[in-house]
């Protein structure tokens, strides 16, 4: 008898509430790798997500394509579908598996097709409007590594029942989340419960709530 096929979760079925942004980056983005330009353009974007660094993806058709060697490395997001890589060669040097793209991303994430995303650290050199930057933009109010559940809350996030949260992990929520998911103590004891109602039984309310510095 045949193996069943592999049947991947589609995280908005588990989670419908996840937030990804793609903002576009008001400035002309350059990168570079082995002493060449590999990209340049005026339509990059920054994802936004929870767990995850800003990530920068840029246009393919502002992509010099020479440079990028096709891969058989597949990774899959619940939330984006399917990623395949490319290495990169400029300059008698190599970096395996450093720009990726959803050729067929999920429904909800339609607006990624045609966009290469790029692991900051695995190029040499990234400029907006020809200026020199040493990180990813932040945007204020969106959401990264520092705003997940996970990062906020570890202890409770200790609790999370990795057995019967099928399809979904304590990174792809917010503390604020109304979902309801299964938790298992170290006695054992496993119960269902949002987050929003774990998170407000495990902070405390102060009674000092006029105090100030100055008197």
């Amino acid at each position: 008898m045949a193996a069943s096929p592999k049947v991947e979760p589609n995280g908005w079925v588990n989670n419908p509430d996840y937030e990804i942004f793609f903002d576009p980056i008001p400035a002309r983005v350059r990168v570079m790798f082995g002493g060449a330009d590999i990209a340049d353009s005026s339509e990059a974007r920054a994802m936004y997500e929870l767990g995850h660094a800003p990530m920068y993806y840029l246009p393919r058709s502002d992509v010099d394509m020479s440079c990028l060697e096709a891969t058989d490395h597949d990774t899959y997001c619940p939330y984006k579908g399917h990623a395949g890589y490319w290495n990169v060669q400029a300059g008698g040097r190599m970096t395996e598996n450093a720009i990726w793209t959803y050729a067929s991303p999920h429904r909800e994430m339609a607006g990624l097709k045609g966009y290469l995303g790029f692991y900051w650290g695995r190029m040499d050199a990234w400029y907006e409007d020809d200026v020199a930057v040493s990180g990813p933009r932040e945007i204020p109010g969106r959401i990264d590594t520092t705003n997940q559940f996970k990062r906020a809350f570890p202890d409770l996030a200790a609790q999370w029942h990795d057995e019967r949260n099928i399809g979904i992990g304590a990174y792809e929520f917010a503390p604020t989340s109304g979902a309801v998911v299964w938790w298992r103590d170290g006695d054992g004891r496993e119960w269902r419960e949002s987050i929003r109602s774990r998170v407000l039984a495990a902070t405390e309310l102060r009674t000092d709530g006029d105090a100030h510095p100055y008197g």
